[in-house]
């Protein structure tokens, strides 16, 4: 059963947790013509006070970054229900699989419906000392929050209505990442981009407050995909991270690996959104997500150059103390 999950993170972790426990699945689609993203955010909230299911919505419906919206829209837990193989999440009459989604979502402000179709993921790289995103990690059954990333890009097919209004994502771009456990992380910063001009180019990093044994440490991940090679930076695999910079709207990064450097400079958009992230299971804080930022980026192997691009758009969470 544990290798099972392991192989296929996509299915829920959940079924032996009964409280103080979360489950999240994040869907992130951008329209071709990049004027429309929507981040779709299923979930399961097990807590003694107020146990449910969920889905978050993030919209930005023009890519200026001025008409972002979020909406929680709760079930009963007992509209939660999973298939591991083929994997299928149905929160009442909304369909998520590895093929694609089905929304019909109803409140008094938003009728969100419509269907959206996968292409092939693009997947990480997985073995038996790294299984998943956190590497050798992912093992170890105290963690606070795990995290795993189940598509880097693949195409989108379909449209989406909201309020009527028809958004065609048609060859537009999808991501598809999830988190489970008892609580976020306190203090973390998460950006992702699969928008790069004219290559093949997707990226997630995630840096993040971690309790250990008694203690904390900030652990991170890297995942730069490009024309189907993938580089990782991680804790776990003896990359650092030799400047972090975060002021205001910028935030600048270098992480190194033997020869290996990565530069990563990003804007962040001033509009964000609140969405709800769970602590001891209960979706009890709010974190601000921006879908529009962007993120340049340079790979150097030996102080050659071997790649540079500009992601636009970058979905960028920063959640640290001043």
């Amino acid at each position: 059963m544990v290798l099972k999950h392991k192989k296929n993170p996509l299915i829920f972790q959940g079924k032996k947790k009964e409280k103080e426990y979360f489950e999240g699945w994040y869907f992130k689609h951008v329209s071709c013509d990049l004027k429309n993203i929507i981040g779709i955010i299923p979930g399961i909230s097990k807590n003694d006070a107020n146990p449910h299911a969920f889905i978050q919505i993030i919209i930005s419906k023009e890519f200026d970054g001025k008409t972002l919206n979020t909406q929680y829209y709760k079930f009963s837990t007992d509209d939660f229900k999973y298939i591991d193989e083929p994997f299928c999440l149905t929160i009442g009459n909304n369909i998520f699989t590895d093929e694609g989604i089905e929304l019909n979502l109803k409140n008094d402000e938003y009728l969100i419906t419509g269907s959206i179709k996968f292409s092939e993921f693009t997947k990480i790289n997985r073995n038996i000392l790294s299984p998943d995103a956190m590497g050798y990690f992912s093992y170890l059954p105290f963690m606070e929050c795990y995290h795993d990333i189940i598509s880097m890009d693949h195409n989108l097919k379909g449209v989406i209505s909201v309020n009527s209004e028809v958004i065609d994502f048609n060859e537009g771009k999808g991501y598809i990442e999830k988190d489970w456990g008892t609580s976020f992380p306190k203090e973390y910063i998460w950006l992702q981009s699969n928008h790069f001009d004219d290559t093949d180019a997707s990226i997630m990093f995630s840096l993040a407050h971690i309790p250990f044994l008694g203690a904390s440490f900030q652990g991170f991940i890297c995942n730069l995909s490009l024309n189907g090679h993938e580089y990782r930076f991680a804790t776990y695999n003896n990359s650092k991270i030799v400047k972090i910079n975060y002021s205001g709207s910028l935030l600048e990064l270098v992480i190194v690996k033997g020869g290996y450097e990565l530069l990563v400079n990003s804007v962040i958009c001033r509009d964000s959104g609140s969405l709800k992230a769970p602590i001891n299971g209960a979706m009890n804080i709010i974190i601000k997500e921006g879908l529009t930022g962007s993120a340049d980026i340079r790979l150097l192997k030996n102080s050659k150059i071997l790649f540079e691009g500009r992601g636009n758009p970058c979905a960028i969470e920063v959640m640290m103390k001043d």
